[in-house]
């Protein structure tokens, strides 16, 4: 049996047989709160895009691991990156480098140091550190808890979608996909209201699961309020494309999805952009609402050595 006949999602669940793991990020409790730490890869021939220029990627490997701090209601604090890459020009390097910086210290995040190394291929691998006084787990969803969003879905995986088939995108929406925004302030504020939360990477249908098994729960989602921006509504109809596909299915949002009491959820609607797209069941699955039709909730997204 090889990686590639279980992927990511099965090796990782192997391996939390003998590690407490299965949240984006982990937790160390320190004094009264906790540190949080998380880890995530870049390599060109799975993660660079045409066109995507160095400072893009620096920019990016820095939002993925904010993105994973946030999704546990911690505030970041410090970043780390290994550099693994072809021998290259010194300004692509500085480039990639200095965009991470600035990245950085956008969210008031220290770029702290790292490695460098000679491969073949460009490989990064990004390290951020948070803290809080509590971390929010995927695990703590109940029943009657309202489910959200933050942001607008689908954007990141048609643009995705356009570059790799070498079709016509808008700048806006290819932005969207190379240079992601974590929700760092959003992070920190819903971690005094979320029950569970995770980041939107690989797809919406994943997280909700991710939540939904490790919570012991179900739930069931309104497809016709899930949140899609009116310039990609526009696009999929004159291409007579299914915009549950992307929004469902498609991966690299990078938004938060996270459940909160009914009254929490009013709180926090007058404070930050978010949509409740559903609500936490008993029920141990998924159920998609479209007007009177409901259906199983496919548990499919984009998912690392998964064979296609």
């Amino acid at each position: 049996m090889r990686l590639s006949d279980l992927g990511e999602k099965e090796i990782i669940a192997r391996i939390s047989r003998f590690l407490d793991i299965g949240d984006d990020a982990a937790y160390i409790k320190m004094g009264e709160g906790y540190l949080i730490l998380s880890t995530d890869m870049f390599y060109s021939d799975t993660h660079l895009l045409p066109g995507m220029s160095f400072e893009q990627v620096g920019m990016f490997i820095v939002s993925v691991n904010l993105s994973d701090i946030a999704s546990m209601g911690a505030k970041p604090f410090a970043f780390m990156l290994a550099y693994g890459g072809p021998d290259t020009c010194i300004e692509n390097f500085e480039a990639l480098i200095n965009a991470a910086e600035k990245q950085c210290s956008k969210f008031g995040v220290k770029y702290v140091g790292g490695d460098t190394k000679y491969t073949q291929k460009l490989t990064l691998t990004g390290t951020a550190a948070g803290l809080t006084g509590k971390p929010i787990l995927r695990s703590g969803a109940r029943e009657g808890d309202v489910i959200a969003v933050t942001g607008y879905l689908g954007t990141a995986s048609f643009a995705i979608d356009c570059l790799l088939e070498n079709r016509k995108c808008p700048k806006g929406l290819i932005k969207k996909a190379m240079e992601p925004e974590p929700r760092v302030e959003e992070g920190v504020f819903l971690n005094d209201y979320a029950s569970a939360m995770t980041d939107i990477s690989d797809s919406l249908a994943i997280s909700l699961y991710n939540i939904c098994s490790q919570s012991n729960t179900g739930a069931w989602i309104d497809t016709s309020e899930l949140p899609v921006a009116d310039d990609l509504v526009n696009l999929l109809d004159d291409l007579n494309k299914d915009p549950l596909e992307y929004v469902l299915y498609g991966g690299g949002d990078y938004e938060l999805v996270f459940t909160v009491s009914e009254d929490d959820f009013e709180v926090i609607k007058k404070n930050l952009d978010i949509t409740r797209i559903g609500e936490v069941t008993h029920e141990k699955n998924i159920i998609s609402v479209d007007g009177s039709k409901e259906s199983l909730l496919q548990r499919r997204g984009y998912e690392h050595f998964r064979k296609l």
